[in-house]
C-alpha cells in the first residue's frame, strides 16, 4: 500500500508534465505537424495561405554615455489559419523568419457575409491585438502605416530606445452609420476614434 501511495502522485505529476510539454510542441495544420523553429516557408508549405498576416519591425538600441552600444532588429510576423467552424483556429508568431509560438485561438468562424460579427463596432476594444480585431471584425476598409513611434527608457547611465510601428485601421458599416479608426501600436490597439463619412 505504501508503494501505491507513493507511485500515484508521481504518475500524476508525470502526466501533467507530459501534457504541458505536448501543449508547447507541434500542433497539426491540415494534418501535418508544425514545430517551433520552422521557417515561414516550411509552415506555408504545410498550412497553405493564412487568413491573416501581419508583419512589423521593432528596433531596440542600447545607448550608454550617448553612444549606441548595441542594436537589435526584430521582424515579427503573425499568421492565423481558419480551418472552419468545426476546427480550432491557430496563430503562428515568427521572429526573424523562424516560428517561436503556436496558439489555438478558438473555433473557426462561420463564413456569412450577411452576418455583422462586429455589430457596428461594438466589439472593438483598446488593448486587443490586431489579430483579435481581425477575428472580431474582419478586414478593415483601409489600412495606413504611420510614422514609427520611439519609446525611451532610462536606467542608471543606460538608455533603451525602442522604435515600434504604428498603423491605422478604419472600419465602416454603411452610408448612414459611423465609422471607426483604430490606432495600432506594435500590433496592439491603443486608441479608437469614431468617424463620420459622406453619404
Amino acid at each position: 500500500m505504501k508503494y501505491i501511495r507513493k507511485t500515484v502522485p508521481t504518475l500524476l505529476l508525470a502526466a501533467v508534465a507530459l501534457l504541458s510539454a505536448a501543449n508547447t510542441q507541434a500542433l497539426p495544420c491540415n494534418g501535418r505537424a508544425v514545430n517551433p523553429g520552422e521557417s515561414k516557408e516550411e509552415v506555408a508549405a504545410k498550412c497553405g495561405e493564412a487568413m491573416f498576416k501581419d508583419e512589423r519591425t521593432v528596433e531596440v538600441d542600447e545607448i550608454v554615455k550617448n553612444r549606441i552600444r548595441s542594436s537589435e532588429v526584430k521582424v515579427i510576423d503573425e499568421w492565423a489559419f481558419d480551418f472552419g467552424p468545426n476546427e480550432l483556429m491557430q496563430s503562428y508568431r515568427f521572429e526573424n523568419g523562424k516560428l517561436v509560438e503556436i496558439r489555438n485561438i478558438g473555433y473557426g468562424r462561420q463564413h456569412d457575409d450577411q452576418n455583422d460579427t462586429c455589430r457596428n463596432g461594438e466589439l472593438l476594444a483598446v488593448g486587443d491585438s490586431s489579430l483579435d480585431t481581425f477575428i472580431k471584425c474582419g478586414e478593415p476598409i483601409a489600412k495606413e502605416h504611420l510614422a514609427n513611434k520611439v519609446i525611451e527608457t532610462t536606467s542608471d547611465d543606460k538608455k533603451l530606445r525602442t522604435t515600434i510601428p504604428v498603423a491605422e485601421w478604419t472600419y465602416r458599416y454603411g452610408p448612414d452609420a459611423l465609422g471607426y479608426t483604430l490606432r495600432i501600436e506594435n500590433g496592439v490597439v491603443r486608441e479608437i476614434r469614431t468617424r463620420e463619412f459622406g453619404k
